[in-house]
Parts: structure tokens; C-alpha cells; sequence
């Protein structure tokens, strides 16, 4: 019994810590992908990038650079750029008024 109690306790510990990593993970990449949307604008008013979509593209292909290879297999591209312009809007949103409520 105590032995079963122990592997209980352990594959607990185990799924939290790497719950605990993904997040930590996730956080570290949106600060990318906001670095990333930054720079984007800012060769947009360099006149490096003309449209709303070759910003976002750019933002893309950066993107991929940072991601591990396995998660590039697991991550396709449609689904990176469903992220990359959802966290455009609650950068948007935030900036709008300070607070993330969808007042855009």
C-alpha cells in the first residue's frame, strides 16, 4: 500500500512540474513573439515591411526560428499564426486603455 501511495505521489509531482514548466515556457515565448511584433512595426515605419501581412508573415517565420524542433511537428504554421494574431489583439486590447477587456 505504501508503495502504490508513493508512485501516486510521485507521478503527481511529476505532471506538476512539467505542467509548471510548459507554462513557464509559454510566458517566455509570448515575451518573444511581443519583441518579435515590436521590431515588426518598427521596419513597418522603415518602410522594410509595407503591409499588415508581410509584418505578420515576418512575425511568423521569426517565430518558428525560436520554437524546438518538436514542437514545430506538433505546431503548424496556420496554428502559429492563429496565436500570433490572437496575442496582436490583447497587445491592442491592452493598449487601448490598460486593461484587457476587450474594448478595442
Amino acid at each position: 500500500m505504501k508503495a502504490l501511495l508513493f508512485e501516486y505521489r510521485f507521478v503527481v509531482a511529476v505532471i506538476a512540474a512539467v505542467f509548471l514548466f510548459a507554462l513557464l515556457e509559454w510566458q517566455q515565448f509570448k515575451v518573444i513573439l511581443y519583441q518579435l511584433m515590436l521590431k515588426a512595426k518598427s521596419m513597418a515605419k522603415d518602410l522594410v515591411l509595407n503591409s499588415g501581412e508581410a509584418q505578420e508573415e515576418w512575425v511568423l517565420e521569426k517565430a518558428y526560428l525560436y520554437l524546438p524542433i518538436r514542437i514545430r511537428i506538433l505546431i503548424p504554421k496556420e496554428v502559429m499564426r492563429k496565436i500570433i494574431k490572437y496575442l496582436y489583439h490583447v497587445a491592442k486590447d491592452y493598449l487601448d486603455d490598460g486593461k484587457v477587456n476587450s474594448s478595442v
